[in-house]
């Protein structure tokens, strides 16, 4: 189907909906994306190229008329005509057809590699966007909480049961979290516009995110980095130097070539010899052998060295992958830690807001307390939410390296 009719279906599908998970912002990103339209044409191209290989060479004619004929027994000859053609080594053509083949599958490869990294890209940005999103959402709640804390002291102030300073305190941290409130605010906006970009539409446009993440929703499904298509390409390209060596023996052996000369002869008037005007054919054949080059040998050692250098880069990029695999697997088991501690002690806090509230029914609040309290409570919140997004965001890396 049409690159342009897709992206119009998505547009059409996803432009009524009120809210998009994850998996649909991935898709829109795929459709979108310029780089990996443009990594599809090319293996198309090397996939044309197949069909270009393994073919003869041109059939070479010639037409040559003798401006002085050149006189022999049965008459001059007046015009000679030719035809050539080149064959190479038996299997040649086959050994081309290979390597087109296999530079296409190298080719591919580009497509997933370019896939992959958009999607941990989005991952990781719309993870970002729920930190902010879920900050800013905090940040408010906690303001509405000390509107409600400013109200009780200032009615407790005319029953002589709070301070003067104790309003002030309140105020205090009030104006905090409404610059904290804009701050968020900007960055959310930010990382929104930076989201669009990397779905490559307009910056603008609406984002959604959930209003809660839990780290018990991930699943790790693979612990393996064999199927990643950055060593699936180191392999591919080893192929390709493999075959063009296979290759490189069929080119070295000796090249024949066929070829026909006719020339016409003209009868003599003045002596009527047997065969008189008899034209003449000669068939030819020919061989071409590369005694006094080396280019073979060292275009063969060159690609060996070159299989080699894949090898090795293949074991180091291997080896590169598990060991961030397993230092993201270790972050992730910290985050969700980091994030159940954060959860008990908000808990606990908030319990012991709810204690403190009790009491003020029935004797004075210690507004320094619950408002110490209410602060311990936001830095467990945001403990809680850093934690989330760095769980996903690990879950996301080990995605990414075990190509899921």
């Amino acid at each position: 189907m049409n690159r342009k009719i897709l992206i119009l279906i998505f547009m059409v599908c996803y432009g009524f909906l009120s809210s998009q998970s994850l998996e649909d912002y991935l898709k829109i990103a795929e459709v979108n994306n310029p780089e990996i339209e443009y990594y599809e044409l090319n293996y198309k191209v090397f996939e044309k190229k197949i069909e270009e290989t393994g073919n003869l060479d041109n059939t070479k004619f010639s037409l040559g008329y003798f401006l002085l004929p050149p006189e022999t027994r049965l008459g001059a000859q007046r015009l000679k005509l030719g035809a050539q053609q080149s064959f190479p080594w038996p299997g040649t053509f086959k050994a081309q057809k290979e390597v087109a083949r296999y530079r296409s599958n190298e080719k591919y490869f580009d497509m997933d590699i370019t896939k992959l990294n958009l999607f941990f890209n989005i991952k990781k940005t719309y993870f970002e966007l729920y930190k902010n999103a879920a900050i800013l959402q905090v940040y408010k709640e906690n303001k509405e909480v000390l509107d409600i804390y400013e109200k009780m002291a200032l009615g407790a102030l005319e029953n002589n049961k709070s301070r003067m300073s104790d309003i002030l305190k309140i105020q205090t941290q009030k104006n905090e979290l409404h610059s904290k409130i804009f701050s968020a605010f900007n960055d959310l906006k930010a990382i929104t516009k930076q989201f669009n970009r990397l779905l490559d539409r307009d910056e603008d446009m609406q984002v959604y995110v959930p209003d809660s993440m839990s780290v018990l929703d991930i699943i790790i499904s693979g612990d393996s980095i064999e199927r990643h298509p950055v060593l699936d390409k180191i392999e591919a390209k080893k192929k390709v130097f493999e075959k063009e060596r296979q290759l490189v023996a069929f080119e070295e052996k000796p090249k024949f070539t066929v070829s026909l000369d006719y020339i016409s002869v003209s009868k003599r008037d003045d002596i009527f010899p047997d065969g008189n005007g008899r034209d003449i054919i000669m068939p030819m054949v020919g061989v071409s052998v590369p005694i006094f080059t080396k280019q073979y040998d060292a275009k063969s050692s060159r690609l060996q060295l070159s299989v080699k250098r894949t090898e090795i880069e293949k074991y180091n990029r291997e080896k590169e992958f598990k060991t961030q695999l397993d230092l993201a697997k270790a972050k992730l088991k910290n985050a969700v830690l980091q994030v159940v501690a954060a959860e008990k002690n908000k808990d606990v806090i908030q319990r012991a807001i709810d204690s403190d509230l009790k009491a003020y029914e029935t004797g004075k609040l210690d507004y320094d307390n619950i408002l110490r309290m209410q602060l311990q409570k936001i830095k467990y919140q945001l403990l809680e939410i850093q934690g989330t997004k760095e769980a996903y965001i690990q879950n996301a890396i080990i995605e990414y390296l075990t190509a899921k």
